[in-house]
């Protein structure tokens, strides 16, 4: 209990403001509101879905290629500056998008522009500073960071869906850039990029031990970590901007279907939450598994049931979103280090982010030649499924990792 109080003493500052970082990033603030914009720009310049999905596709592909490079960056010169300047970057690329005039080569260059200078203030970078700052409840500390993107998944469907319905889509986006450049200098002032050398004796893992990258993959259990979480980013990755469009498909108002993508938020904040407690806990890939086969069984309904399983189905992909990308920063130091966090957890988050790819682009060709999205749920739970036989092979935890 008092290591408990200690860390959360001494850190809650940064966990602060890694909670406001990870909470106007791009994984939160342009991922949730994905769904928002496809039917305001499909009648606005008449794109199609697959399109649209295409320059998530695109984005997603800048995130593969420059996670690595972006992970290197902030080992080198560390978050505070790295992530100050990536977000103002980011911020200036929403104003861009607001003006876009529907080229769309120009959305998707933006949208490529949009990841690249974005990668550096996702959790890649945030949750490093964290598994710095906190060790005997890393899980939980990981957990609170990425709760923010639940406040994301709820606020913005909920609030901006009707706001954009009302005002415009160039209003949403540029609400978006208002919203990360008022967040920039708070998260300045509150971040430090490690505990001082005293404080650090009250963490017996903190010294920066571990694998470099070139180590880490050429060890079979990286790829297997790769391989469960790329089976669940193809699985769900391209139906939670799909699930606000899947309910207006189903008859729902645009008010409706973001009340129960709302939901969805919540949802995300309590898996994240929950996930983070447990796996402090107990072993990591055993709760990993349950929460995706309960991801998966939500799948299966909406799926198969319809929308009259859109509460399970927004819970369960809730659950999901709210578990991935902390579990990946988990089990990067628990299984590599901290030495080269930063690097190693960017090449699994290329992995993560190739999945991502798949799953935009599957997403929206499978509602283009079906019009709708029941094969996209089936296929999400399989892969689910596949994911929780994968995990639970992996070893213990070692005691010791050697540089």
């Amino acid at each position: 209990m008092a290591a408990t109080i200690n860390e959360f003493k001494r850190g809650w500052k940064v966990l602060l403001a890694c909670f406001l970082g990870i909470g106007v990033s791009l994984v939160s603030l342009v991922y949730y509101s994905g769904g928002i914009w496809i039917k305001p720009w499909q009648e606005a310049f008449g794109w199609t879905r697959a399109e649209i999905g295409l320059g998530q596709g695109l984005s997603t592909l800048a995130i593969v290629l420059g996670a690595p490079f972006a992970g290197w960056l902030i080992d080198r010169f560390g978050l505070k500056k790295v992530a100050t300047i990536s977000l103002i970057l980011y911020a200036c690329c929403l104003y861009l998008i607001s003006n876009m005039n529907g080229s769309l080569s120009i959305f998707y260059a933006l949208c490529i522009l949009l990841a690249l200078l974005a990668l550096p203030s996702t959790p890649l970078g945030f949750t490093r500073v964290v598994n710095a700052w906190f060790e005997k409840n890393r899980g939980l500390a990981l957990g609170i960071s990425l709760t923010s993107t639940g406040f994301g998944a709820f606020l913005i469907p909920k609030y901006l869906t009707p706001y954009v319905d009302n005002y415009g889509w160039e209003e949403g986006y540029f609400l978006l850039f208002v919203i990360v450049m008022i967040a920039v200098p708070f998260i300045f002032l509150l971040l430090k990029n490690e505990p001082a050398s005293t404080a650090q004796q009250v963490e017996k893992d903190i010294p920066k031990t571990g694998l470099n990258l070139k180590s880490a993959i050429k060890t079979r259990l990286f790829w297997k970590i790769g391989l469960v979480f790329f089976f669940i980013s193809v699985g769900i990755i391209g139906l939670i901007p799909s699930f606000i469009p899947l309910l207006q498909d189903a008859g729902l108002s645009a008010s409706e279907a973001g009340s129960y993508a709302a939901i969805l938020g919540l949802s995300v904040m309590l898996g994240r939450l929950l996930t983070g407690f447990l796996i402090d806990r107990f072993f990591a890939p055993y709760i990993t598994a349950i929460v995706f086969l309960f991801v998966a069984s939500g799948c299966l309904a909406l799926g198969l049931g319809g929308i009259q399983f859109a509460l399970w189905g927004a819970i369960a992909l809730g659950f999901a979103i709210g578990a991935e990308v902390d579990l990946i920063g988990y089990y990067t130091v628990k299984y590599f280090g901290l030495k080269n966090y930063g690097s190693i957890y960017g090449a699994q988050y290329s992995i993560f982010s190739l999945g991502g790819i798949i799953s935009s682009v599957l997403a929206g060709y499978i509602w283009d030649t079906t019009g709708n999205y029941d094969l996209a749920l089936k296929i999400g739970a399989g892969l689910l499924i596949g994911a929780v036989v994968l995990v639970l092979t992996f070893p213990k935890f070692p005691t010791q990792i050697q540089d």
